[in-house]
C-alpha cells in the first residue's frame, strides 16, 4: 500500500446548524467584542423580508447594536461594490461584519474583511492579475469579527478561504484567497431559505454538487476530502429534488445547507483542480450567466468531454451517486455517474444547454477566456476538451 502524502485540513470557522440558530448571532458578536455591527445584504432580500428576520433578532436582544444596513450588493461580488461597502463600513465605524445573503453577499463581505484586516485601500490592491494568494502568517488573523448567515444552499462561501470577485472592466472573475477569509461563526438556518424559488434552489444546489464533485475528483484528494465530499453528494442527491418540489421542506433545506457547507470544505482543501469552475467563470464573466445556472448545465458536460479527469475517482463517484456496479470499468462508471447527474437535472428542472447562440468570434473569445481564467491557472483544460464543452452547451451560428 502506498504511503499517504502529507496534507492539512484548515477550517477555522465555527458552524452552527438548525432552524432558528440565527438567534445566537448577537451573542457571538458580543463574545468577539463587537459593539457596532453592520448588516450587509442585497435589496432583494430586504424587500422579501429575509433580512428583517435577522434584524428582528438584534432588536429583541438590543446588544450589540446594529449600526446600519448596507443593501447595495449586486449579483456577483463586483470589485466596485466591495470597495463601496468597505467605504460604508469605515464611515460608520463598524466593528462587526454580518453577512446575510447568497454567494455575492458572502464574498463581498469577505473582500471587505480582507481589505480591513490587511489595510488595503482598494480590493484591486490585493488581487494583482485578478488573483490574490496569501499564505498563512503564523498567528495572523484578519482580526475583524465576522458572522455569516447564508440564504442559499450552494456556494458554501460562508466558510471558504476563497472569495470570487468580479472585475467588470476586464470581464473576469478573480480569486482572492486567505486562510482566515471565512466567517468566525456561520449560521446555517433553514428558515431563511424557505422562500427560495425552485429554479434558484436547483441552481445553487448544483453549485454545491459541483464543489463535492471537484473535490472528490481532484488529483490532490485525500481520505478526509473523500469522506466529506461523498457524504455531501449523497445529501444533494437525496434532498435537492425534495427542496425543489417543496420549498417549505425544512429537513431538506437543512440538509442542503449542510451539504453546501461540507462540499466547499472538500473543494477548498483539494487544491486548484477545478475544470467545471474553469468553464463556469467565463460564462459568468463574459456572458453574465448566473454562476449556479452555469454550473447546473456544465457538470455532466465536463464528465462527457473530459472523462480522463474523472477516471481515477470513478468508483468513489459512482458509489456516492448510488450507481456503482461491481465489475464495471472506470469509463463505464464515469458514464453511469454522468447519467445520474443528467437524471438529477431532469428531476430538478435544469435544462441541459444554454439558450445562447455564439458566432465564431464569440466562440473564440470564450475559448480564450477559459484558457486564461484564474480557476484554470494551475490545472489548464486541454483545448480539445474546451471546444467540445462549448459546442455541447451553446448553439453556434
Amino acid at each position: 500500500m502506498a504511503a499517504q502524502r502529507y496534507y492539512v485540513w484548515d477550517y477555522p470557522s465555527v458552524v452552527e446548524v438548525g432552524s432558528g440558530c440565527r438567534t445566537f448571532a448577537p451573542e457571538r458578536f458580543i463574545e468577539m467584542g463587537a459593539r457596532r455591527v453592520g448588516l450587509i445584504t442585497d435589496a432583494g432580500l430586504v424587500k422579501a423580508g429575509v433580512a428583517e428576520m435577522v434584524v428582528d433578532v438584534f432588536k429583541a436582544q438590543r446588544e450589540p447594536g446594529l449600526a446600519g444596513i448596507y443593501d447595495k450588493v449586486e449579483p456577483d461580488a463586483k470589485m466596485s461594490g466591495v470597495n463601496d461597502c468597505a467605504r460604508w463600513v469605515r464611515e460608520n465605524a463598524i466593528d462587526g461584519l454580518l453577512a446575510v445573503g447568497g454567494g455575492s453577499v458572502l464574498d463581498t463581505v469577505k473582500g471587505v474583511k480582507a481589505m480591513l484586516g490587511l489595510k488595503a485601500v482598494r480590493i484591486q490592491d490585493l488581487m494583482p492579475g485578478n488573483i490574490g494568494l496569501y499564505s498563512r502568517p503564523v498567528g495572523k488573523r484578519l482580526n475583524f469579527p465576522h458572522v455569516a448567515i447564508p440564504t442559499t444552499a450552494g456556494t458554501g462561501a460562508e466558510v471558504s478561504p476563497v472569495a470570487v470577485v468580479y472585475n467588470a472592466e476586464q470581464q473576469v472573475k478573480g480569486d482572492l484567497l486567505h486562510p482566515f477569509l471565512g466567517a468566525d461563526f456561520a449560521f446555517l438556518d433553514p428558515d431563511l431559505t424557505l422562500g427560495l424559488p425552485a429554479k434558484i434552489t436547483a441552481d445553487t444546489g448544483f453549485d454545491a454538487l459541483s464543489h463535492a464533485v471537484e473535490g472528490l475528483s481532484s488529483p490532490n484528494t485525500n481520505a478526509m476530502i473523500d469522506a466529506i465530499d461523498e457524504a455531501a453528494i449523497r445529501l444533494v442527491v437525496e434532498n435537492l429534488p425534495r427542496a425543489v418540489a417543496n420549498g417549505k421542506d425544512l429537513e431538506a433545506r437543512t440538509n442542503m445547507l449542510a451539504a453546501s457547507n461540507m462540499a466547499i470544505m472538500g473543494f477548498s482543501m483539494a487544491g486548484s483542480f477545478y475544470p467545471i469552475h474553469n468553464v463556469a467563470h467565463p460564462c459568468g464573466g463574459l456572458l453574465r450567466i448566473p454562476h449556479g445556472s452555469a454550473i447546473a448545465v456544465l457538470i455532466p458536460v465536463l464528465m462527457e468531454h473530459y472523462p480522463q479527469h474523472y477516471l481515477p475517482s470513478a468508483m468513489k463517484m459512482a458509489r456516492a451517486f448510488g450507481v456503482y456496479r461491481p465489475g464495471a470499468s472506470d469509463q463505464e462508471l464515469v458514464t453511469l455517474t454522468t447519467e445520474a447527474v443528467r437524471a438529477l437535472q431532469k428531476q430538478c428542472g435544469v435544462r441541459p444547454k444554454f439558450d445562447i447562440k455564439l458566432d465564431a468570434t464569440q466562440f473564440d473569445k470564450m475559448f480564450e477566456a477559459i484558457r486564461s481564467d484564474p480557476a484554470g491557472l494551475f490545472y489548464p483544460l486541454p483545448g480539445r476538451a474546451i471546444k467540445g464543452v462549448l459546442a455541447a452547451v451553446f448553439e453556434t451560428m
